[in-house]
């Protein structure tokens, strides 16, 4: 009898857990160490889910689309990707450190004047975003039907709930409701995703188009948008003790632009990839590169999974100057990320052409841009939650320098491998920053905390 999908899952998210809390060990006390399992696991099986509904739209539009309309989706988002960073305003993950420091504190106060204030910031800097976002595309496409300057406008509909949805996760993760937390953006708008799509093909057969298909993206963004906020809610009035908002407007800034601009280096280090291919390159060719890093992107499924969980911990852990728990939790997440990261990135690299070919025949010149990404995501893996350990200890000064200088280096290889290579190019570039990128973060680490923050770090 053939075993539901649903089962296999549920019996790797209780694997996950039993190793995430054998190879925590004595990390921390019980209770600790059960909420971090339940977490990373959670993470995990919500991150499997998600991968296997992302694929399965990536496959509906690849298909549907072909490569060239699926380019001109991908491009599109990756730009409404690359505008939430400065629309949050750096303001999420001040959320999810301020907002762990002051439950521990008992600081309700202060909390309700945080979520109060980031909330409005957020929707008045994602609303101007939008509207900068749409006026730009309408003057730099002559062609009043051209489907770039269309799918922008919708993209830009999309981009101020974005920016809000990542404020609500974060608060969600500061409030211990990780995993629900990521339910909206994970489970609900991929599965909305889905059925518009099938929906779409039924009525429009044939005619089904790039523009159509960033419209489907934003209607799903909406409604995750919607579930999300209802959650949150109800977090709020479970979790934060009545009190009057108190304000440190000053204060909140000044932590928060450091972030704002390590975010928005992050994010671009992340789409410049995709924002350069798109510009030097043609549509087709940014979509085989998009298929082959979302494959590249498997192996940083367990990285992601502790990345949400560990930040409020690793706030806390600061907080009470307990620096040997700190190391030790560090260290033991390198090691189990690096364990589940080099099995997947041997498969990939390996079998990659198996895996291309789902998407179409035409994908499968993408084989070589996802060897060098498997590479360069296999640092990620060894150095671990490096970034958010330095931005939850209140260095993320640090991590500025190092994700501008990545950025720099990024920008300068895409522009002069992509004319060479054009995928492959983009893949070296982007590879290579990568390792720069973890190579510096690992290094301030251990300036500013004394703390070795790779998978061969001490553990006592």
């Amino acid at each position: 009898m053939k075993k539901h999908p649903n089962a296999a899952i549920a019996r790797s998210k209780q694997y996950l857990l039993h190793k995430v809390r054998a190879i925590l060990g004595n990390a921390s006390g019980d209770n600790l160490k059960g909420f971090l399992a339940k977490a990373v696991a959670g993470t995990f099986g919500f991150r499997v889910l998600n991968a296997g509904l992302g694929y399965a739209i990536g496959l509906l539009l690849a298909r549907l689309l072909g490569a060239e309309g699926y380019g001109i989706y991908a491009y599109a988002i990756a730009w409404a990707t690359l505008l939430e960073i400065p629309a949050t305003l750096g303001l999420a993950p001040l959320l999810t450190r301020e907002i762990a420091v002051y439950q521990t504190r008992g600081d309700w106060h202060l909390a309700r004047g945080l979520l109060r204030w980031s909330h409005l910031m957020v929707l008045l800097a994602g609303l101007g975003l939008a509207a900068i976002a749409a006026v730009t595309a309408t003057v730099l496409t002559s062609d009043p039907d051209s489907p770039r300057r269309i799918v922008f406008w919708i993209a830009a509909i999309a981009l101020p709930l974005m920016a809000l949805s990542r404020i609500r996760s974060a608060t969600m993760q500061a409030l211990d409701r990780i995993v629900l937390g990521q339910l909206p953006e994970l489970v609900v708008r991929p599965v909305v995703i889905i059925l518009l799509l099938c929906g779409g093909y039924f009525l429009l057969e044939e005619r089904l188009t790039a523009p159509i298909a960033v419209a489907i993206y934003t209607t799903a963004t909406a409604v995750a948008f919607l579930w999300g906020a209802a959650l949150l809610q109800r977090a709020l009035a479970a979790k934060l003790q009545p009190a009057s908002p108190g304000y440190r407007r000053g204060e909140w800034i000044r932590e928060a632009l450091p972030m704002l601009f390590v975010g928005g280096m992050y994010i671009l280090n992340n789409q410049t990839d995709t924002v350069m291919l798109g510009a030097m390159a043609n549509a087709e060719t940014v979509g085989i590169y998009h298929i082959a890093n979302r494959g590249a992107g498997l192996i940083t499924f367990i990285l992601v999974a502790f990345n949400t969980s560990l930040g409020p911990t690793f706030a806390s852990l600061y907080a009470q100057g307990n620096r040997e728990k700190l190391q030790r939790v560090i260290t033991k997440s390198c090691r189990l990320i690096l364990l589940a990261a080099v099995p997947i990135a041997t498969i990939l690299i390996l079998f990659g052409n198996w895996f291309l070919l789902l998407f179409g025949r035409e994908f499968v010149a993408g084989h070589g841009v996802l060897i060098v990404l498997c590479l360069g995501q296999l640092t990620n893996a060894f150095t671990g939650s490096v970034a958010v350990l330095l931005n939850m200890t209140g260095h993320q000064k640090d991590t500025a320098i190092g994700v501008t200088i990545s950025a720099l280096l990024n920008i300068i290889l895409n522009a002069t491998l992509i004319p060479l290579w054009a995928g492959e190019g983009a893949a070296i570039a982007t590879a290579t920053s990568m390792m720069l990128w973890n190579i510096l973060l690992v290094w301030f680490v251990y300036k500013r905390l004394n703390i070795y923050a790779t998978a061969l770090g001490k553990i006592g």
